[in-house]
């Protein structure tokens, strides 16, 4: 590869660190800088604080290879809010339609796998669309002003249907296609997939535990994202999530990016039906 190309995606790469580092320390209600904390170190391990709505995640201008960033992350820019039960803030929605503008969405998936890479984008481009229009990108925001940015692609269509069920595809695969859907494991989100999950906790489980054991700790670090949302969603905690959460803080690979999935995981934990101890 040449030397141009590589120091093209090491920028890139770098960018995605630090705008999820930005998402992780706004999800934490922290002032400096991100990084992957552990419990009794002084860094929250969890969203404790709410984002303040006046202090936008993400502003403008943004270098191109913010906004690709901005579109690798797709619906995790928005978790902080989400979490906290706020609609996704302007600024960032401008954030958002810019990145969507700069990186139209691909065609979607022509299979039913949605392993398939086309068809697991598809969802997340889905979903990055489903929460612009929930925080007023289309027709005006809640505070009555208007969204001032490019109107994104068009709504991609769904994955072709029928999604298939793990039966289909075995449980160890089709728990790894779920985990790289893990971006749609958030408040306000729904559909086929989150009927998936609820459905499958339990494969879920056996796939966390499977990636734990693979020390795939990336892997078992968003499906414990999906399980963390169907016991947010009053599913039965087929696995124990947070010691699956604390072991990939402890002996992860220590990125921005992986510390946002537990930081998320672990926000989803909190909104547990009656406030049950995390």
């Amino acid at each position: 590869m040449p030397f141009a190309d590589t120091s093209l995606r090491d920028e890139y790469a770098a960018a995605v660190e630090r705008v999820a580092g930005r998402v992780l320390d706004a999800l934490r209600g922290a002032a400096g800088p991100a990084s992957p904390g552990r419990p009794g170190d002084g860094t929250p391990d969890g969203p404790p604080n709410s984002p303040s709505p006046d202090v936008p995640l993400l502003e403008s201008p943004l270098s191109r290879a913010e906004l690709a960033a901005v579109r690798v992350l797709g619906p995790d820019v928005f978790a902080p809010r989400l979490l906290h039960g706020l609609l996704p803030d302007r600024p960032t929605a401008l954030a958002v339609a810019l990145a969507l503008e700069a990186f139209p969405a691909p065609a979607p998936g022509t299979t039913d796998d949605p392993s398939d890479g086309a068809a697991a984008a598809s969802w997340r481009d889905r979903a990055t669309l489903d929460l612009l229009a929930l925080g007023g990108h289309s027709g005006g925001h809640p505070d009555g002003q208007p969204v001032s940015a490019p109107r994104p692609a068009a709504r991609p269509g769904p994955p072709p249907a029928p999604v298939p069920e793990p039966a289909l595809l075995g449980w160890p695969r089709w728990s790894v296609a779920m985990a790289r859907l893990s971006p749609l494991a958030l408040p306000d989100l729904g559909g086929p997939i989150h009927d998936l999950a609820r459905r499958h906790a339990l494969a879920l489980a056996r796939g966390a535990a499977r990636s734990m054991m693979r020390r795939d700790l990336r892997t078992a670090a968003r499906i414990a994202r999906w399980l963390a949302w169907t016991v947010a969603n009053g599913a039965p905690e087929h696995l124990e999530v947070a010691p699956v959460l604390d072991r990939v803080r402890a002996a992860g690979d220590g990125s921005a990016r992986i510390a946002l999935e537990v930081a998320i995981a672990e926000g989803l934990l909190a909104l547990r039906p009656n406030g049950a101890a995390v």
